[in-house]
């Protein structure tokens, strides 16, 4: 791999030149929403570095890909486990199942500290090979205790009992077939697997530098074609975890249709293997010459100095802001599919196969022919459609229109489709703000603003929703009360959910148009510190309130998502 320069991007913006950016001109013509890049594009270049694109089809790329696997087989696999394990096996409630995704994702909210790493800390002269194996490592330690930590015996020992009120169960058959103590024996797992996402992070964060110095290396009409390329790998992976999840944890006691039980300690040995395997690829396969690090008070400048740009602080507010709104949903979204629509981990898990198997498709498609869409309209477009989709299996399920598994969760796929897009087309802005010797650190930033808005938007949510009568035993009860009760947090969900695009105004319509941006636009400090005040504070409350729902003592705070504790 060839080092970046050192010099200052409005130097290296001098080397963006050619017929793509003479076609922009001054208008908006560029910036149609459909446009596909041309053959002249591609070989006019406009590359942010000089190195050449990374041939798709090299060790080194595959070096690269093996991390992104096995990124995608913990990153589908870890928060799958909700469903069957942390709702069906040990029955702990909706909103600690959803507190359960927003911990175990935890890892991505601390991206800019571990992009800090990468940029500035090089163990044994490398910046990006020595913290992908240190990552992995704490990996591989998480993994081993879970896989032999004893597990809490199911909730409910009899498939027949599982979805009957407990009030219509006699005493004795309770005693006999259930255990009360599984919903408060979650929280060691829960812990443990919040160190496991915070090492598998760590190598990501450094992967993901190693992403964007490839990237910046690509020519103008091809930049993001790398993105592209590892994004469908990790699908490939979480594909992958998410078809050892049907197959094994699909028994009586995760309420599923086989008729064996395996231990939920066997599925973290199954994930430990590949953590095994990429520590050897890490080692021998990625490629990575020895730099010099950015010393850490010239990377504090050269951070301050971007997050002062209208650039970086307008695409920070747009990300922070879009997603808090867009990220709303509803505690009884895994507990309807459970009890109404009846869905088996089987299902669940199939359906979430082929929902990335269409999300990968639509990540091709976007890095063969949309690499110049504008992204307004195509994130706009994208989410309602998503709303649209969504709405109608939700509603038909809630009021008993259609409550059948299949139905439920393969209706639903379509929603992969403008996802696929939403998802891609957010990722590019990254690469276009960042600097030689902070390429970690910006995209562990911009990423991270993303993923800290959702247990903001979970916080709040899981607030809302504690008024609402939709606990596991309201959802069993289905009369129209309990009914309306779960429609009410989905208006209020999707009005959340239209409301995020009143923030698009903030993103620029294109990658030249961001570049633009980041070239004339003024500076303020001001914006910069409200940048970096909001992000901590999002990022201690958040984690703050969510831990609080996993504890027994505690899960009861209406903060938490509970009813409130008795005085």
């Amino acid at each position: 791999m060839v080092a970046l320069e050192t010099q200052d991007l409005e130097e290296r913006l001098s080397h963006i030149s050619g017929a793509a950016i003479r076609k922009a001109g001054h208008g908006h013509d560029y910036y149609d929403p459909m446009k596909t890049p041309e053959e002249g594009d591609l070989e006019d270049g406009g590359a942010l570095v000089e190195g050449g694109a990374l041939p798709l089809l090299t060790r080194e790329a595959f070096g690269l890909y093996s991390q992104y696997f096995t990124i995608g087989v913990l990153l589908g696999g870890i928060p799958q486990l909700a469903y069957p394990v942390f709702l069906n096996y040990l029955n702990m409630e909706g909103y600690q199942v959803v507190t359960y995704g927003v911990l175990v994702n935890g890892g991505w909210y601390f991206k800019p500290f571990f992009g800090m790493l990468t940029d500035c800390v090089p163990l044994f002269g490398y910046r990006r090979k020595s913290w992908m194996i240190v990552g992995w490592i704490v990996a591989m330690i998480c993994l081993a205790v879970m896989a032999f930590m004893s597990f809490e015996a199911p909730f409910c020992g009899k498939k027949e009992l599982c979805l009957v009120s407990l009030k219509k169960i006699p005493a004795a058959d309770q005693a006999k077939y259930f255990n009360f103590h599984a919903p408060d024996s979650g929280y060691k797992f829960i812990i443990t697997s919040v160190f496991l996402c915070l090492g598998y992070m760590m190598a990501a964060c450094a992967s993901d530098a190693m992403v964007v110095q490839y990237a910046q290396r690509e020519p103008l009409a091809i930049r993001g074609r790398i993105q592209t390329a590892i994004y469908t790998v990790r699908y490939v992976g979480q594909t992958t975890a998410l078809l050892c999840i049907a197959l094994l944890l699909n028994g009586p006691n995760y309420r599923g249709s086989f008729d064996f039980n395996v231990s939920p300690n066997v599925i973290y040995g199954i994930f430990l293997a590949p953590c095994v395997v990429v520590v050897v690829t890490t080692i021998f396969f990625v490629v990575e010459v020895k730099t010099p690090p950015t010393p850490f008070k010239q990377w504090c400048v050269m951070l301050w100095d971007l997050l002062q740009t209208r650039a970086m602080w307008q695409v920070a507010t747009y990300r922070l802001m879009n997603n808090i709104f867009y990220n709303f949903s509803s505690t009884a979204a895994q507990p309807i599919e459970l009890i109404w629509a009846k869905a088996t981990p089987l299902n669940d898990s199939f359906s979430g196969i082929i929902g990335n198997v269409i999300f990968m498709a639509i990540m091709v498609v976007v890095g063969k022919y949309g690499l110049l869409w504008n992204w307004r309209w195509t994130i706009a477009l994208s989410s309602i459609a998503i709303i649209l989709v969504d709405g109608f299996v939700i509603f038909m399920t809630i009021f008993d229109g259609l409550r059948n598994q299949w139905f439920f969760t393969g209706a639903q796929l379509a929603d992969q489709i403008p996802g696929g897009i939403r998802f891609i087309v957010g990722t590019y802005c990254a690469v276009e703000l960042a600097d030689a010797g902070n390429e970690g650190s910006v995209y562990g930033f911009i990423t991270a603003l993303n993923n800290v808005s959702s247990p903001i938007a979970t916080v709040i949510y899981k607030l809302i929703d504690s008024y609402f009568a939709i606990s596991n035993l309201d959802i069993l009860r289905d009369d129209s009360h309990v009914r309306w009760a779960v429609a009410y947090t989905y208006f209020i969900a999707y009005g959340f959910k239209l409301l995020s695009l009143v923030w698009l105004f903030l993103l620029p319509r294109q990658k030249q148009e961001l570049q633009e941006l980041k070239r004339t636009g003024s500076k303020s400090p001001l914006a910069a510190v409200l940048i970096i005040v909001a992000f901590i504070t999002c990022l201690v409350f958040s984690m703050t309130v969510n831990i609080l729902a996993i504890f027994p003592s505690t899960k009861c705070l209406r903060v938490a998502g509970g009813p409130g504790c008795a005085k």
